[in-house]
């Protein structure tokens, strides 16, 4: 009886592991659970590029702004045009690859060194593509403010530029506060700031839309854990422990599982140890703080190239050096990401919310 296999080195197989890969580790990063192909999505994926071209336009019609006629005036001459703005984004290969000694050194192991490569590449994928999200979201310009200090080169491939927030896309803890000097160390985060986030969202222009979950419209807010807990600990009046005693918090969404810390004011609150810090801030230059992203649809577009893979819009090329002695295997990736901000526009759908925020003793 006939029978079909794939063997390791099967070019089916390799194809195969790849989706595999690729998929498995755009699900276990929050950039994954935000993306999505409609435009209520958080991170809009474009992927109609094909096997040409390295650009992708993003139009967006303005809001009409004409006054129309009234009565007898007359119309002709009167006619309002249509405005359009447009971004670019530019696709970039982004390579990386793992190699380890087989033979006599693999004996030695007791690992399957062959299988932690493949391990690590998916280990990789996860924490590149997540750091990337969020240095393009925040804008954090200091490497210093990253959680786990990898990755030196800064997330600009294909020459999409880290943008600096709009300045009116900026929101300070405390009272009055207009700039990071400005903060003292009891500005934390409160429902206080996220009341004057809902409050800029609803007046932001352009319109800050709401994203689409699990058929639930909101925005996504995503806090420091400093933030999660100074938020959780304030015991003042109609702060968190009155508002979760009362049961208005609302059900999370269910694509989220554990991470979702609740929902207020039609914001899904969402921890993450990717939110970046700094150590710059208050009048002597020396606060610590964190700066957490307030999001609705269309805050970032990413897109991929076809000519990697058409299955995991990932390339993977397993070999083996010096006759069978060391083993490597590379990925590649033809993609790219960037915040939505179209031209002479402030950011479309993204705030950052600068608080004090330390650690707790």
């Amino acid at each position: 009886m006939a029978t079909t296999t794939f063997t390791a080195a099967s070019p089916h197989a390799i194809k195969l592991w790849s989706r595999k890969t690729f998929t498995d580790s755009v699900k276990a990063t929050l950039f994954g659970k935000l993306a999505g192909k409609s435009d209520r999505s958080i991170v809009q994926v474009k992927d109609e590029l094909g096997k040409e071209g390295d650009r992708v336009r993003f139009g967006l019609r303005t809001l009409p702004a004409g006054d129309g006629v009234e009565e007898d005036e007359t119309l002709e001459g009167n006619e309002e045009g249509l405005d359009f703005q447009y971004f670019d984004l530019n696709l970039g290969e982004k390579r990386h690859a793992f190699k380890v000694d087989l033979n006599l050194s693999a004996q030695r192991s007791m690992f399957d060194v062959r299988a932690e490569a493949k391990a690590a590449v998916e280990e990789w994928l996860e924490e590149y593509i997540d750091t990337s999200f969020f240095e393009y979201l925040t804008g954090s310009t200091s490497i210093a403010s990253r959680p786990f200090g990898r990755y030196q080169k800064r997330a600009t491939l294909g020459g999409n530029p880290l943008l600096a927030p709009s300045a009116d896309r900026i929101v300070y803890g405390g009272t009055g506060v207009t700039s990071r000097a400005g903060l003292v160390a009891t500005d934390v985060m409160t429902l206080s700031v996220l009341d004057k986030l809902a409050e800029r969202a609803k007046l932001a222009s352009p319109t800050m839309r709401k994203a689409q979950f699990d058929g639930k419209s909101c925005w996504v807010v995503i806090l420091h854990p400093y933030q999660v807990n100074d938020l959780r600990s304030n015991t003042g009046t109609l702060q968190w422990g009155d508002i979760v005693k009362a049961g208005m918090m609302g059900g999370g969404v269910d694509s989220f599982k554990g991470e979702v810390l609740g929902m207020y004011r039609d914001m899904l609150l969402i921890e993450s140890t990717r939110i970046p810090t700094f150590a710059n801030g208050g009048a002597g230059g020396n606060l610590q703080g964190a700066r957490a992203l307030f999001l609705g649809a269309q805050a970032a577009v990413t897109a991929h190239g076809r000519d990697t893979d058409q299955w995991g819009k990932m390339k993977t090329v397993e070999r083996t050096f010096d006759y069978g002695k060391r083993y490597g295997i590379g990925v590649t990736l033809i993609w790219g990401m960037a915040k939505t901000r179209f031209n002479n526009q402030s950011d479309f759908g993204c705030f950052v919310i600068e608080t004090a925020a330390a650690p707790h003793n």
